[in-house]
């Protein structure tokens, strides 16, 4: 089996750089055209909506219905237009998907497999346990998968949502959904067993008025509160535990080290599980990471550059939180 390698930080961006001039930018100045093609669509669409809206105006103003017909077919072929723009757009974000973000995986590792319309499956998920909130939608996509020496890993994107029903005075019921997490999520296997659950969150410490920290001390079924003596790390995170040794024994200085490493490298709030000889990491994220852009050219390594980013960050758990070693003995 032929040796694989890792690309280290620097050669990563080198390589991306020199990749994106060979092979990339050619794809997306063939996929300019059908862009562009997208973006006639949504502003003749913009377009014909205002073109009705003289309509809608004098027919409020004067009670006339026939106005109301008057702005009828514009209204009808701007909602054709918008409806035209979905469906490309969803062609169009598939063959970004299979010709750019799949070229973007090969480039961290040849041997990686991406599957644009997979995902983290919801059991895999709800084992990791760090985000208990009933689960009333639940969807995702852009899973890769791989291995980097004995790891085995495989991320996604994922949306995990819970309905809020309210009755105002009134008795009118609203509804309403609340994100519970969006973003990335990684999971990794360390092919050795080890008892009990490890919960690293970020600290509550730095919640709006201090008053998170209150809280800490509720655990939420997660075990007790694990004392660690690393400043830096104490001021990121908090650590719960269903048994201290076995949290102690996970989060040695340099891997404690090595988280504070990534979370600042990361530069969002990481939170991690460690379960059932597995590690699982989320990434909240406000974006559709791996979406094409629609509204600015194409040919742009700056956006390819994020994505980049991203997919080399998560990717590069691995070998930033030193999964590799094999300490993992039965503890």
């Amino acid at each position: 089996m032929p040796t694989r390698t890792r690309l280290t930080p620097m050669k990563s961006v080198d390589n991306f750089i020199k990749h994106y001039r060979n092979n990339v930018a050619p794809i997306l100045r063939d996929l300019e055209p059908e862009r562009r093609a997208l973006l006639l669509l949504f502003w003749t669409g913009v377009v014909f909506l205002a073109a009705s809206a003289p309509g809608f105006v004098l027919s409020l103003r004067s009670d006339q219905p026939v106005y109301l017909l008057a702005a009828a077919p514009f209204v009808i072929v701007a909602v054709y237009q918008f409806y035209r723009f979905k469906q490309k757009k969803r062609a169009y974000a598939d063959v970004f998907k299979n010709c750019v973000i799949r070229e973007l995986v090969a480039l961290i590792d040849p041997h990686f497999d991406y599957f644009p319309h997979r995902h983290i499956d919801e059991a895999d998920y709800r084992e990791s346990e760090l985000f208990r909130n009933r689960i009333d939608r639940y969807r995702g996509r852009d899973l890769v998968e791989g291995a980097l020496g004995a790891t085995r890993f495989f991320f996604s994107e994922l949306m995990h949502e819970e309905m809020q029903e309210t009755t105002d005075a009134k008795g009118c019921r609203r509804t309403r959904w609340e994100t519970v997490f969006k973003g990335l999520f990684f999971i990794a296997d360390f092919n050795k067993p080890f008892h009990g659950k490890t919960y690293v969150v970020p600290d509550a410490r730095g919640s709006v008025l201090n008053l998170g920290k209150l809280f800490e001390k509720g655990s939420f079924g997660r075990g007790d509160i694990v004392e660690l003596e690393n400043p830096e790390f104490d001021a990121l995170f908090t650590v719960y535990g269903t048994d201290q040794i076995v949290a102690r024994y996970i989060l040695s200085s340099a891997m404690m080290d090595r988280l504070v490493h990534f979370r600042n490298k990361a530069d969002t709030p990481v939170h991690l599980s460690f379960i059932n000889s597995k590690m699982f990491v989320a990434l909240p994220l406000s974006k559709d990471l791996f979406a094409p852009k629609i509204f600015s050219s194409g040919v742009q390594s700056a956006c390819l550059r994020d994505y980049f980013r991203y997919l080399a960050l998560v990717a590069g758990i691995v070998d930033d939180l030193n999964l590799n070693l094999r300490i993992w003995g039965k503890v």
